[in-house]
C-alpha cells in the first residue's frame, strides 16, 4: 500500500506529488495522458505570475509563496522556468478587472504604476486602449514557461510511481485508506488527492460540485510590424472591453505572440465531446480585436490550441477535504489562474492530508461554500 495516490498529474497534482515526495512519502500517481500533454488545461507555453490582482485578498500571501518556490524549483532544476516581463491590467473603473478591488488604492512598497490610456500609447506603442482605460503596470511581473515547469515539477516527483496514459476510473475510501481502480489493475494508498481539471465531476458525482468546464481557444501569431522586435521584452496584458469581454495577450516566444479570451461563464461543454479544431471564425473574433486595440501587431496565425477551461461560479478554485471522506482531498476550478500558485498548492494538498499538525482549507476555497 503507498501513502498516498494522486489522481491527475497536471499542475496542481504534479506539484502535490512532488511534495509528497520531498516529505519522504510513497506515491503513486495517475494521468489519462502523458504530461505535459495539449488536452487538458496544463498546457499552452506561458502564464503570469503577478501580484497586483491579488493586494489584499487572501491570495497575496500565496502568490508571494508562489513567487519563492518557482525561484527555488528553477535552481534545483536547472531549467529556466520564469522571466520578468511586467504585466498590464486594463478595463473600464467599474468593470470586473477593477471594481471593488484595492488595486486602484495607493499601495505604498510596490512598483505598480497607474498609467492613463495616453500614457499607454506612450510607453507601449502597439497597444491602443480607448479614453478612460485605467490601467495598472506591474513591472516585477513575470512570465512562467508552462511545459518547463510541469516537467520540473514531474522530475521532483521523480521518486513516486507515475503511471502515465492511465486514468483513474473509480475510487472508493474506507478506515483502511482507498483504493482506485484502473482499466489496467486496481491501486491501494492510505490517502488520496484528486486534481483531475475538467474530469473531477466525473470523480465526486455525489458532491455535484458547481464547475462549468469551457473550451477556450489559445492561439500564437507570428510577430508582425514596426514593434515585433520589441514585443518580446513585455509586458503581458489582461484587459477587460466593455463590449467583447477579457482577452490576454503574451510577449512572444519561439511559438510566437500568444492570445486569447479569458472565461467566459455559460458557454460550457461536454468534456468528452471537445471540438479539437479551430476553425477561420474563431480566429477572426481574435484578429478584430487586435485590429482595434493593438494593430499592426498580430501577423499570420503560427498555431492555435483548444484549451479546457474549469471554472466555480464565483471563480475561487475548490481546494478542501472530501465532506464524506477526511483522507480524501480535491482541488479544482482553477483554470486561468491557479497555475502560478502550483507549488504552494501542492504544499497546501499534501498538508491537508498530514498525519502531524493537518491544516485546514481556507475558507474561500472551501466546498461548503456552495451550500
Amino acid at each position: 500500500m503507498h501513502d498516498f495516490a494522486v489522481i491527475g498529474l497536471g499542475a496542481i497534482g504534479s506539484a502535490t506529488a512532488a511534495e509528497f515526495v520531498r516529505r519522504g512519502h510513497s506515491v503513486v500517481g495517475f494521468d489519462r495522458y502523458t504530461p505535459p500533454h495539449t488536452m487538458g488545461s496544463a498546457h499552452s507555453d506561458t502564464r503570469m505570475i503577478r501580484a497586483a490582482w491579488y493586494h489584499g485578498s487572501p491570495y497575496m500571501p500565496l502568490v508571494r509563496d508562489a513567487f519563492r518556490c518557482w525561484k527555488k524549483l528553477e535552481r534545483s532544476s536547472g531549467r529556466t522556468l520564469l522571466r520578468t516581463a511586467g504585466a498590464l491590467m486594463m478595463g473600464p473603473e467599474d468593470g470586473r478587472v477593477f471594481a471593488g478591488s484595492p488595486l486602484l488604492d495607493a499601495r505604498p512598497g510596490t512598483d505598480d504604476v497607474p498609467l492613463s490610456a495616453e500614457e499607454v500609447a506612450e510607453r507601449f506603442p502597439w497597444l491602443r486602449p480607448d479614453p478612460g482605460t485605467v490601467t495598472i503596470y506591474e513591472p516585477g511581473a513575470a512570465i512562467l514557461s508552462l511545459e518547463a515547469c510541469l516537467e520540473a515539477m514531474l522530475e521532483a516527483a521523480g521518486g513516486a510511481d507515475l503511471r502515465f496514459d492511465e486514468p483513474a476510473i473509480a475510487w472508493s475510501a474506507s478506515a483502511s485508506g482507498v483504493r482506485i481502480r484502473t482499466e489496467r489493475g486496481e491501486y491501494a494508498a492510505r490517502r488520496l488527492a484528486i486534481a483531475a481539471g475538467a474530469w473531477t465531476p466525473q470523480l465526486v458525482p455525489a458532491l455535484s460540485l458547481p464547475l462549468e468546464v469551457e473550451r477556450t481557444v489559445q492561439y500564437w501569431f507570428e510577430p508582425a510590424g514596426p514593434h515585433a522586435d520589441t514585443l518580446a521584452e513585455g509586458p503581458a496584458w489582461v484587459w477587460e472591453l466593455e463590449r467583447e469581454g477579457t482577452w490576454y495577450g503574451f510577449p512572444p516566444t519561439a511559438r510566437g505572440l500568444k492570445a486569447g479570451m479569458h472565461f467566459q461563464a455559460g458557454r460550457g461543454t461536454d468534456v468528452g465531446r471537445v471540438d479539437r479544431e479551430v476553425g477561420t471564425t474563431e480566429t477572426e473574433e481574435l484578429r478584430k480585436l487586435f485590429r482595434r486595440y493593438a494593430p499592426g501587431v498580430a501577423g499570420a496565425r503560427a498555431h492555435a490550441s483548444v484549451c479546457l477551461y474549469t471554472n466555480t461560479p464565483d471563480e475561487h478554485f475548490i481546494l478542501d477535504r472530501h465532506p464524506g471522506h477526511p483522507g480524501v482531498v480535491l482541488f479544482a476550478g482553477g483554470s486561468g489562474h491557479a497555475f502560478k500558485f502550483a507549488p504552494v498548492l501542492g504544499s497546501l494538498m499534501a498538508d491537508l492530508l498530514a498525519d502531524e499538525l493537518p491544516r485546514d482549507a481556507p475558507p474561500i476555497f472551501s466546498i461548503g461554500r456552495f451550500g
